[in-house]
């Protein structure tokens, strides 16, 4: 439906005077760090020709919430920047045929136009660039200094090889457990290459044991447990070769071996360790050589896996009996095995910061002083990946020829470049420190802002770039450098928008983009359609119809606002709509906070309740509700005005409903004065349920505001108790 007033003037009015006087900027050397709220959203991969409405939809509930806090007395630092490097960005320029660095900068500058139409109140003056020398001058740094603590090294280890992105890949950047590519969906395979990890093993049970005191959904805690996988069981030898196992007290059922393909143990046997028997060995897709010792035992008794490989292979199955649990602790020796493995960062690509390490004959592998980077990124312009384990920067050799740091001897520059989640494990630390360009982060104005109050992303990126973050983070702080272990003590899980029951993507025909939307209904009417269309943390379908009953609700809200002053609602209906949209922004539900505004929106007529429900909307509706605080007569901005506040005494209850069981089983439901006495509920009860006067009374449970039980002589039934 038409708006009764003109969406595309008011947002662009609005949003160039906020851009002017400076609404989402904040002197972060005049805040103290009680006062300062840092509220980040993971930035953006440029990777694409822009935003597509799920991105807005995650955005926006970021953004409502960083309104709500700056209107609850925060300073509220809301940073944003492109996560320009990497293979996303990388791959798509190839697909279009032109240079990374060109597309990049293009669709950056298009991201930043589209966020800005969307009225995200982001200081735009602290963007980081992660394809940026000067960003990536400081990515380079850390890895120097975690190279110097012995964290950082090259070795030759079986890798993750995607044969159509041309480069080894992190076990994390997996899926289907670990057969596909994360950004391609092609099926992947091992290599044996000599490759750059960090420790963040070392980092395993300190990763574990943080857990617990994070604000975390659970589900996030969960990934990332399963993800570090702590077992803890017995190491077994079958002669030279040694398996790992949580089943100890299966051994004697024990009626093969499964090692990794092409192993070189496959076909033979090895000697049972309690019976001398030979047991066969196979070769598994199953097993994974990363963890455990890569071997498996194979117990089709007690395991359906082993069963179904036994019937495929014509293994026998063994019903021997188990050990007892003092005889499983007495075989093999005691061991604890994790699923996390080192982070593999090298990528045999061309779009990233280049490995800051120089190899010479005579020092092996060394670090470039720090007073020398960064080390530039060189123009090229074939950078198609090779597919030969090599970068494509290897072929510049006027680049790969250096001098040895150490020996001033010739060496030759590492030409891997690293992968973009080390680009995305320190970002928050550059945000408040950007026009420093002497140093990665001010140390000052560190301890002062971060950590991160509040982060928000996605459950994919729960086994990656958190987890990355968090190791990265722990690190620096061992090495003194930065003065908290953990960057982000809450996190919140965004939910998917889908169209026609699929992910967004080009190739299935269902992207829809802003854009148009924007041009239409405008930026405030898309954000709230998008937030009312679906539980944040959850997500759901993107459809029309809730754009469209937005854009209703808005209409009433105009004429509500703007016409003469009347009568209504109380200060009571006031107060429990404020108190539940406050609820609903503090639990990311906005669907709930959009419809208890819906609700009362027809009740709003006098002057009170126009001040009060525009300052609700104001979050959500940020735009709209600028221009109807300037109808109000009230003083630029209403995003620095109070969040409603009301006596505690307005959020009481008058009456509470109580239902009224004989026996366990209800029997009618009576209302009561809020403050009731039992005496009083007693009596409310005797004469509204029929029911209580046709038993005879053995005694009675109550459970203030929630239930009156009458218990009758000689019943056996289970009764609420108090502790209920």
């Amino acid at each position: 439906m038409a708006a009764p007033y003109d969406p595309h003037a008011i947002e662009t009015h609005w949003r160039t005077r906020w851009e002017a006087t400076g609404l989402a900027k904040v002197d972060l050397d005049a805040v103290s760090s009680d006062d300062v709220f840092v509220n980040l959203v993971e930035f953006p991969y440029p990777s694409a020709e822009g935003l597509h409405v799920g991105h807005v939809y995650r955005y926006a509930g970021v953004d409502v919430h960083g309104r709500y806090r700056r209107m609850r007395g925060n300073q509220v630092f809301q940073p944003i920047g492109f996560d320009a490097f990497g293979i996303h960005s990388e791959n798509y320029a190839l697909r279009v045929g032109e240079h990374p660095k060109a597309v990049t900068a293009r669709t950056t500058r298009r991201f930043t136009n589209q966020l800005q139409r969307s009225g995200m109140a982001f200081d735009w003056g602290r963007t980081v660039n992660t394809s940026d020398p000067s960003y990536y001058r400081w990515t380079q740094w850390i890895l120097v200094q975690f190279f110097d603590a012995g964290l950082f090294y090259q070795a030759e280890a079986p890798v993750v090889w995607c044969p159509s992105c041309l480069t080894v890949l992190a076990r994390e950047q997996t899926e289907n457990a670990g057969t596909t590519c994360e950004r391609c969906s092609t099926a992947v395979h091992e290599r044996t290459m000599r490759q750059w990890f960090l420790r963040i093993t070392d980092y395993a049970d300190r990763l574990l044991d943080g857990l617990d005191a994070l604000d975390w959904p659970e589900r996030a805690k969960r990934l990332q447990r399963r993800w570090i996988g702590k077992s803890f069981g017995r190491e077994i030898d079958f002669g030279n070769l040694t398996v790992f196992t949580t089943r100890p007290d299966t051994l004697p059922a024990v009626t093969f071996l499964a090692v990794t393909p092409g192993h070189p143990a496959a076909g033979s046997s090895r000697p049972h360790p309690i019976t001398g028997d030979p047991v066969p060995v196979y070769e598994a897709d199953y097993v994974v050589d990363s963890y455990g010792t890569g071997v498996v035992m194979g117990v089709p008794a007690h395991d359906e896996r082993d069963r179904r490989f036994a019937s495929e292979h014509g293994i026998s199955v063994s019903d021997a009996a188990l050990l007892s649990d003092a005889e499983a602790g007495a075989v093999g020796r005691a061991a604890t095995r994790y699923r996390i493995h080192d982070w593999l960062i090298s990528r045999q690509r061309y779009w990233g910061p280049p490995i800051p390490i120089v190899h010479c004959p005579g020092c092996g592998p060394v670090a470039v002083p720090t007073d020398q980077l960064p080390v530039v990124l060189p123009d090229i312009d074939d950078v198609a990946p090779t597919g030969d384990g090599r970068s494509p920067l290897a072929a510049v050799e006027e680049w790969v020829r250096t001098t040895c740091p150490q020996c001033e001897g010739p060496a030759q520059r590492e030409t891997d470049v690293s992968d973009t989640f080390v680009d995305s494990a320190w970002y928050f630390l550059r945000y408040p420190s950007t026009e420093f360009d002497d140093r990665p982060w001010d140390t000052d104005r560190t301890a002062r802002v971060l950590p991160v109050d509040f982060y928000a992303g996605g459950q994919e990126h729960v086994q990656r770039h958190h987890l990355y973050a968090r190791f990265t983070t722990m690190a620096l702080h061992d090495l003194g450098l930065v003065p908290f272990a953990e960057p982000f003590p809450q996190i919140r899980l965004g939910g998917m928008i889908v169209r026609e029951g699929a992910k967004m993507s080009k190739s299935r025909g269902n992207v829809v983009t802003p854009d148009d939307y924007i041009d239409t209904v405008g930026a405030d009417a898309l954000r709230c359609g998008l937030l009312f269309s679906a539980p944040w943390d959850q997500g759901g379908e993107f459809t029309d119809a809730a754009i469209a009953g937005v854009e209703r609700f808005f209409a009433k809200t105009w004429r509500a606002i703007t016409s003469p002053d009347g009568e209504g609602p109380d200060d009571r209906a006031l107060a429990r709509t404020a108190a539940a949209v406050s609820d609903a922004i503090e639990r990311m539900a906005f669907n709930v906070g959009l419809a208890r505004l819906m609700e009362i929106v027809g009740d709003i007529r006098s002057d009170e309740a126009k001040r009060v429900f525009v300052r609700l909307l104001a979050p959500f509706a940020p735009h709209l509700a600028e221009e109807l605080w300037h109808q109000l007569g009230e003083p630029y901005s209403v995003h620095e005005q109070s969040w409603p506040e009301f006596s505690a005494d307005l959020l009481q209850e008058d009456t509470v409903e109580i239902p009224v069981q004989v026996d366990g089983r209800l029997r009618g439901t009576i209302a009561v004065p809020a403050d009731a006495d039992e005496a009083q509920v007693a009596a409310i009860a005797r004469e509204s349920v029929p029911a209580l006067g046709e038993v005879t009374l053995a005694r009675v449970v109550y459970v203030p505001g929630r239930v009156y039980n009458v218990v009758t002589e000689g019943s056996r039934r289970r009764v609420p108790t108090t502790d209920d």
